[in-house]
């Protein structure tokens, strides 16, 4: 599997706009605490997304090649998802670093700004995802790849955003964990229902290979399983928090609910470009 800067670079990228969201939302929950505990719950979360953001940044030069070559790229627009992903991946990045820049600088954090970076990361994912739809690999080119682009941005990002949001606010800790769960809920529901669909359409010979891409995924059903395993566990940490009726409950367990879904995002992310090479 040669993709792996493609890998990196979807991955962080889809959690940081899934980030993002997530602290749009949560600042409708916590900015009752006043503009500096905002801020001061808010600053790690932002930092988090921002080098996020820049290691998507640095992977996507790394299959490029050079920074160069993204520029040439772009030239395409008019005609060219990877012309668009590159412009708007800019523009998602640029707003990034703006919104923690300010936030720096006044001590307080721009909700719009949250709101704007947020859309554009969502126009993202889809550019992302258009990329591969609009191919003729059997693998890709399906809902699938919309939803699971999707459903890893509400997966990764609410566990991402939780993880260092709530050891600032504890009192407000089990309610923001709770509100995490379900949307990373959503998300699962959202990549099991693209993948239910890829079951059901995908009839077609990869183009690349000359094999059926339900062949292709059966070599791959123990990574796929292990990758689903892995998150159910991810998830199901995240839920005792939320469920526990003990107050005491660390919120430590929230990095490892992290680790664990970066790990099985990661996991079904390779399955991905394996079924494309």
């Amino acid at each position: 599997m040669h993709e792996w800067p493609l890998l990196i670079f979807t991955v962080c990228m889809q959690a940081a706009i899934g980030g993002m969201l997530m602290l749009w939302l949560f600042y409708k929950k916590i900015s009752d605490s006043g503009k500096e505990k905002t801020y001061a719950a808010m600053r790690m979360p932002l930092f988090i997304i921002a080098g996020l953001s820049l290691i998507g940044l640095i992977a996507s030069f790394a299959h490029l090649g050079t920074p160069t070559n993204a520029f040439n790229t772009i030239r395409n627009i008019g005609s060219s998802w990877m012309s668009r992903e590159i412009l708007v991946t800019g523009m998602f990045i640029a707003a990034v670093y703006i919104t923690a820049g300010l936030a720096i600088v006044q001590k307080k954090v721009n909700p719009n700004l949250l709101l704007v970076s947020t859309l554009i990361g969502l126009v993202d994912i889809y550019c992302m995802a258009a990329i591969y739809a609009k191919t003729l690999v059997s693998g890709w080119n399906s809902i699938n790849t919309f939803t699971s682009f999707y459903g890893t941005a509400l997966v990764l990002g609410p566990v991402l955003a939780v993880s260092f949001i709530a050891p600032a606010l504890k009192e407000k800790a089990q309610s923001l964990i709770k509100y995490s769960f379900y949307i990373a809920m959503a998300g699962i529901a959202i990549q099991l229902i693209g993948l239910a669909l890829f079951g059901t359409v995908m009839p077609e010979v990869n183009m690349i290979t000359g094999v059926n891409a339900m062949t292709e995924l059966a070599g791959y059903q123990g990574t796929v399983a292990l990758r689903w395993i892995i998150e159910v566990i991810g998830v199901g940490v995240l839920g005792f928090m939320a469920m526990a009726t003990n107050k005491k409950v660390s919120l430590s367990f929230a990095y490892l609910a992290l680790a664990a879904i970066i790990l099985a995002e990661g996991m079904s992310r390779y399955v991905f470009y394996v079924l494309g090479s």
